[in-house]
């Protein structure tokens, strides 16, 4: 991507994303970030000639000597290449392609956060972070998918050897029938698990869309006072700014929180969208390590199938028949008998990785399924938060119009109806104080706010 067939044109804000509050991390990630091996930020539109634009990013990290620009594509270059490479080990997944709205704003930060996920999952895992692919990856390399793409593809016992560095402590008497039967038993699960999340992101997504349709119209009937008091109080009271409750210049508490409020009444179903997004990324990506271990088991019959077939040759006598007529009989006996002895040896390679793989993934899946627990209730006490804090920010503003009201006229005649409600709401005002001591020091996430892994 750093050739000559590239060249730099506008950031993203001007092809027309809109900042919204939250947004900040999509942008420029918050500062800890900064801590981190690798990480992503300042998406950018890309021209490649002579035709086509894409969208880039600059990666940079404690690991990383320079900034570099990566886009979509490399990522996905990386991620084919560990699991081609690694059969069988939990691989972080990248979000998937998209064939359409490639450029689309809102799918641009989605994407950005997503892969900034990747980047710190893999970072935290040693073996794949170190790996040559990985290396490649964050290392100043022109055309880096190409690069990666490139790579030979590894014997089993090349990747027998990769392995055993990266488990050097594994069960070497793992019992792998014993070990399929709970992996049959937890992709059964999580393929139902899969269809559960989706149906409840197509529910949260309906209710975040809402939520923001319902925003945008309470902004706007707030401000509908303001316009009200301007076009008609002003009149009504001879132009008596006193009298008025919205543009009132003394009272600068409720022109602030009138300010404030669109940034203030965030959306709680944004963070828990995100959440769901990633936890389909998680399950897809137990999901290929379950399955690549029951490739490698497809493979280990296969090849005894084939060691079986050359011995049932060897031992019968016979020879292809096609081969016999441009080599010697005992040519070809010895080529057949170096061919089972390589296929043999492949066996036992792929014996040994299937081993390794799967006493890995029966600790992986115990993790998992702790982490996703923790997820649950960090994400769901936090949406708890968020929602909570959404109907503080309008009852605070109704709280000042209200006190408002009572400093301007307070033997009005709207007393007798609003009394009731001032009594009943001070009630509920002392009953929501005991709730609020239970989460005392906890700030609630901006909309669309990274939140750490468990794991980190």
């Amino acid at each position: 991507m750093e050739g000559k067939n590239y060249s730099q044109t506008d950031y993203l804000a001007e092809i027309g994303f809109q900042a919204q509050p939250g947004d900040i991390y999509y942008m420029n990630p918050p500062k800890e970030l900064s801590s981190y091996p690798m990480y992503i930020s300042n998406p950018t539109k890309q021209e490649k000639k002579p035709v086509g634009s894409f969208i880039a990013y600059t990666m940079q990290g404690t690991d990383i000597s320079e900034k570099l620009l990566r886009r979509y594509s490399d990522f996905f270059a990386l991620y084919e290449k560990l699991l081609q490479r690694w059969p069988g080990i939990y691989i972080p997944r990248v979000p998937p392609k998209k064939i359409t709205g490639n450029l689309d704003p809102n799918m641009i930060k989605s994407r950005m956060r997503l892969l900034n996920r990747f980047c710190l999952n893999l970072s935290n895992i040693g073996y794949l972070y170190n790996a040559e692919e990985t290396n490649i990856f964050r290392n100043n390399i022109p055309e880096v998918a190409n690069a990666i793409n490139k790579l030979p593809e590894l014997s089993y016992a090349q990747i027998l050897q990769n392995m055993k560095e990266a488990f050097p402590e594994y069960n070497q008497n793992y019992d792998i029938i014993v070990g399929k039967s709970k992996f049959d038993s937890f992709l059964g699960f999580l393929n139902t698990c899969v269809k559960k999340i989706n149906e409840f992101k197509e529910s949260v997504d309906a209710a975040s869309s809402k939520r923001e349709i319902d925003k945008k119209q309470y902004l706007e009937f707030v401000k509908n006072f303001a316009d009200y008091e301007s076009g008609n109080m002003r009149c009504y009271s001879d132009s008596n700014e006193s009298a008025l409750i919205f543009n009132n210049p003394s009272l600068k508490d409720l022109s602030e929180k009138m300010l404030k409020l669109k940034q203030e009444m965030i959306n709680p179903f944004v963070a828990f969208r995100d959440w769901l997004e990633e936890e389909i990324l998680d399950v897809e990506a137990m999901q290929i390590a379950i399955k690549k271990i029951f490739g490698l088991l497809e493979t280990e019959d296969k090849l005894k199938a084939k060691s079986d077939g050359l011995n049932k040759d060897l031992e019968g006598g016979q020879v292809n028949f096609f081969k016999s007529i441009f080599k010697k009989k005992e040519e070809l006996v010895g080529e057949m008998q170096r061919e089972k002895e390589v296929t043999d040896q492949k066996i036992l390679d792929v014996q040994e990785i299937i081993k390794i793989v799967g006493d890995n993934l029966e600790n992986e899946i115990e993790k998992f399924k702790n982490d996703k627990t923790q997820n649950y209730y960090k994400y769901l006490k936090m949406f708890a938060i968020m929602q909570r804090e959404s109907n503080r920010v309008v009852r605070e503003l109704w709280t000042l119009v209200k006190n408002a009201l009572n400093e301007i006229n307070p033997k009005g005649e709207y007393n007798e109806y609003n009394q009731p409600e001032v009594q009943n709401e001070d009630i509920h005002l002392d009953n929501q104080q005991q709730g609020e001591n239970e989460i005392k020091d906890e700030q609630p996430p901006q909309e669309g706010e990274q939140v750490d892994n468990p794991e980190e």
